[in-house]
Formats: C-alpha cells, structure tokens, sequence
C-alpha cells in the first residue's frame, strides 16, 4: 500500500498549493502586456500567430510537477485508458513494482476525490488551454484578415470543451461501496463543467455555475459552426493546426455522444438517433475533406517510425521537439514505449488484456506487435527496436509496441522524446459512422462497414457476431485495439453504459485492479477539484466522490 499512500500525499500536497491561486486566476483573460504601438498593422498577425504557438505548446507542457505522468494533454487520454481497462501495465506479471505504472491508480479506481491529484491534473491540463484560447478570440477580435487565427481557436476550444463534458457530467452508476454515491448522482444530473469564454472577469469566474448539457454543447457547437465559416479556405501547414476536415470531425464526436442520451437532458439539441445520424454525417463529411486514407501495415509496424510520426491518416496531432523535453520522465515514450531505455515503460510494460490479445484473429497485423506468450524471438524481431533475445524475455506477455521513440532512438531521451502524437485520426470517422449506422440503420449496414474497415486490419477478418448487442460489442472491441493509448474509447464506454471484466480467469491484472463491474464505472465521472469548488461559489454541488466504489476481487489465497 506504499504507492497509494505516496500517490495520496502528492496528491494532498497539489492540493494545498493549487488552492493558493486557483483555476480562476488561470482562466480568465487579464489585461495582456501587447501594446497598442505593437498591434499596429502589420505587427498584429505576427503577436496572432505567436498566441497560436502558445496552445498546442501549453498542450505539451507539465502543469504542476506533481507526477510524472504530468507531459500534458496526452496524459489524461492515457490515464482514461487505464480507468477503462484499456491498457493493462504487465510488468507485474515478472514481478516489477507497482510503483513503475505511474497511471495505475486510474486502474484501481483511485484518487478520483475533489481533493485529491487526478481530477485537478484533468483540470489544469484544460483550462490553461482554454485561456490560450480565449486570449487569441479576444486579440483578433473582428479583424477580417486574421479570423482563421479564431477560428483555430475555436476549434482547439470546442475540443477542449468536448472532452471536459464527457469527463465531468456524471452519469448513472452503480457503487456498492458508497451507499450514499447513487443518491447524489441525481442531484448532478446534466451537469458538466462552467463556461469560461473570451469576456468572462474574475468576478463573474467566481460565481460562474456548472453548464448544463445542453448549454455547454450550445457553445460547443457554436464554436465549431464559427471555425467552419473561419476555415472554409484554411490550408495549415502543419497537422498542429486543425482544418475544415477536424472542425467537421469534432462535430462526429459530440452527435456521436448526444446520441447516447434520450433522457431529456439534451433540451433543443438531438438525442438518440437524430443525434446518431448528424454524426455518421459529419464523420462522412471529415472523411470527404481530408481524403479517406487508412493507416497501413507498414506505417503501424514500422519500428522506427511507428505511431511517433505523421501518415495520411492523421488529421491533426502535436509534435514534440527535443526544445521542448523537460527530462527523461515528463514525456509519453516514458510510459508508452516499452523499447525505451528510459523512463518507466521498460518495466511497467504497457499492454492488453490477455482477453483482447485472445479475441485479436492471428491474421490481425495489429497483433503482430503485441508479445504473446508463445511468441518467439524470431517472430517479433522484425518488428522491434531489441536486438536480442535475452532483452526480448524481459518482456512480460501482451505488452504492446504500439508507440515507438522517436528515429528509432532507444538511448538519447532528448531524441527519443521527440515524437508527434495524433488528436485525431479517419479511423475514429470511419469507426463513429460504423457505429452510427448500427444504431440507424440496422446490423447489416454496419455488419458491412465493419467488414470494409477491417479488411484494412485484416485480410482475413470474420465477424464472429450477427445481433446488434454483439456488432456493438465488437465495434467497441476493435475501436479499443485501434486506439489504444489515444485516450477515445472511454467516452464510448461511458456513453454506452458498458462494464469492465478484469477479473477473468488467467487475469494478467494487478490485484487491485480486478473488477467484474457489468455497467459504467463511477470513475469515469471526475469530481471538480476542490481548488476550483473553494473559489467559484456557483458550484454548489459536486459529483459525488467515486474512488474505491468497488472491491476488487482479489485473487484465492
């Protein structure tokens, strides 16, 4: 219990300084230092565009120090992929500590309190964000030269917003071990995250209320309604800055989860299948804009360039250089990439479950980079950085090779470190039109779209289901593979009211971390942290506290 009391103390410690400032103080746009003298013309665009580089770079960045799992806005997709089950950190299974899966309290359903480190690590990781936006909407202003610099704003700020939704509003679930938990859900029903836009002053932040569904997905939608006039004609010159093609995507994303939702709670807006149709629409419409090119075998495979570089496919994504790399431990490859000679990864092992690796047809490439308990060293020496086979039996079975140090750089972090990372891919498009479709149309219509897709993973693909229940399961499932450790398929999960087994027989997870829960897991609804709760008074109830709702099942003695 070593590693929860020092993830607590941390946590505690956050705690304490946070509170002395507050989210509000980094929220709300202050008076900025720019001069008049300096936003003369021909100067204004260059202070833009400088503003710009400030968003993605904010996204990068540690916040606080407070873990090392804190490299920014890829953190808490990686964090949502523990809590979902989604990634299993195998080492443990070789008898490395704990203490090296620096994610794994997202496993165990802990720390998830007001007070404690991972819901102000969400929190801190947003709304800085969202200020850099703000900043940018209110410099340029009605400058009819300079709208795509809002419109990127926009953008970025819809998305942030999008994710904050469906990390915060806390739908129903059950929690055995808090009696009270179930009851106060309904007192926070509909409920989301407050508003922070571009006019927004520290008085009002203080008494700025939770949104409720439909207001915050009211200004969702009118940010991206004005980021697709703004970046019509918009061509980036880089995947940092999103286009048309991701404006439409986003719009994907939130039908996608309105769709989930009949419970009245959504206003004016679609719900259910309304809502599942405008998002196999907008999905078909992102794919239109940006060309619908798939990943391929050898650009995943790739052990040099694998998932650390740009392909067609991306839509959008962040690209670290070695400028930006703090150390060896405030970095993805740390964590996600068991070929690093750095950081936690090499003992932590990141992986699958032994259920998913079971399910996974042995003709799936995908499969290929995952060590399987029977894999030889010949057979999975094409596709690693290692260089032998005693390096290689260091390796717990099911951990994944997904992500790659950068070059193909195992030693140099500075190097390594230096990767680009995806925000959005046409593979999440085709996956939420397949989706859709099942839900609108039918089984065979998605049967089919399934089948199409997954010739691309595997020539030699079965769907092993023909009911609904069954082609949703496996959409999830192979949605799951797909983006693992891209921190999307929580939101589907949660959306779709689906459970966790990790307490199967021949579990390869840890102890605690040994569920058997048939619906949605209370953890996958963040509490507001209490810095946040102590100065904005208009909170007046927070989602109730969901850590350590379930008994794992430990295993006999």
């Amino acid at each position: 219990m070593k590693f929860t009391k020092i993830f607590t103390t941390a946590a505690v410690a956050l705690g304490a300084t946070l509170a002395l400032s507050g989210c509000i103080r980094e929220t709300f746009p202050k008076e900025s230092a720019i001069t008049t003298e300096q936003l003369q013309q021909g100067q204004m665009d260059v202070v833009a565009e400088n503003l710009l580089k400030g968003i993605p770079s904010g996204m990068m960045s540690y916040v606080s120090g407070w873990e090392h799992t804190d490299f920014g806005y890829h953190s808490v997709g990686v964090y949502n992929d523990h809590a979902c089950a989604l990634i299993v950190m195998c080492g443990h299974q070789l008898g490395n500590p704990a203490g090296y899966s620096r994610f794994y309290p997202a496993s165990y359903g802990w720390g998830y309190a007001h007070n404690s480190a991972l819901p102000q690590h969400v929190w801190y990781n947003y709304y800085p964000q969202i200020k850099s936006c703000n900043d940018m909407i209110k410099l340029v202003g009605d400058n009819e030269q300079l709208q795509h610099y809002v419109g990127i704003a926009k953008t970025f700020r819809a998305m942030f917003y999008l994710d904050l939704a469906r990390m915060f509003e806390c739908l129903y679930a059950e929690a055995p071990n808090n009696g009270s938990y179930e009851n106060q859900q309904i007192k926070v029903a509909g409920l989301t995250v407050p508003i922070v836009d571009e006019n927004i002053n520290e008085e009002t932040a203080k008494n700025n209320p939770r949104a409720t569904r439909e207001e915050l997905f009211n200004f969702i939608f009118a940010d991206l309604a004005a980021a697709e006039e703004s970046l019509a004609e918009y061509q980036p010159s880089s995947i940092v800055n999103p286009d048309l093609a991701v404006v439409y995507g986003l719009y994907a994303r939130a039908y996608l989860w309105l769709g989930g939702f009949d419970d009245g709670l959504n206003g004016e807006l679609p719900s259910g299948n309304e809502a599942y149709t405008l998002a196999s629409e907008y999905a078909n419409k992102a794919l239109a804009a940006h060309g619908g090119a798939i990943t391929t075998e050898a650009e995943w495979t790739n052990p040099t360039t694998g998932f650390n570089t740009p392909v067609a496919s991306w839509m959008w994504g962040l690209t670290w250089s070695s400028d930006t790399i703090i150390n060896n431990l405030f970095q993805f490859t740390a964590h996600l990439s068991p070929e690093a000679a750095y950081g936690y990864g090499p003992l932590a092992q990141p992986g699958v479950s032994k259920t998913a690796f079971d399910r996974l047809q042995k003709t799936d490439f995908r499969r290929n980079l995952i060590k399987g308990p029977e894999t030889s060293w010949e057979e999975f020496a094409p596709y690693t950085l290692m260089t032998s086979a005693d390096e290689f039996n260091t390796i717990a079975p099911y951990t994944n090779f997904k992500f790659r140090p950068a070059q193909g750089e195992r030693n140099d972090y500075m190097t390594a470190g230096a990767i680009s990372l995806p925000l959005m891919r046409t593979e999440e498009m085709y996956f939420i039109d397949m989706e859709a479709t099942l839900h609108t149309s039918g089984v065979d219509a998605a049967w089919q779209k399934l089948i199409a897709f997954m010739a691309y993973r595997d020539s030699n693909y079965v769907c092993p289901y023909a009911t609904e229940d069954g082609i949703l399961d496996e959409i999830i499932f192979q949605k799951g593979i797909e983006f693992w450790g891209e921190g999307i398929v929580m939101y589907d999960m949660k959306r779709l009211d689906m459970g966790i087994d990790t307490a199967f027989p021949g579990t390869n997870y840890p102890a605690d971390a040994r569920f058997q829960i048939e619906g949605r897991v209370p953890w996958w609804s963040y509490c507001i942290p209490m810095d946040e709760t102590q100065i904005n008074l208009a909170i007046k109830e927070n989602n109730p506290n969901p850590s350590q709702s379930w008994d794992p099942i430990l295993p006999m003695e």
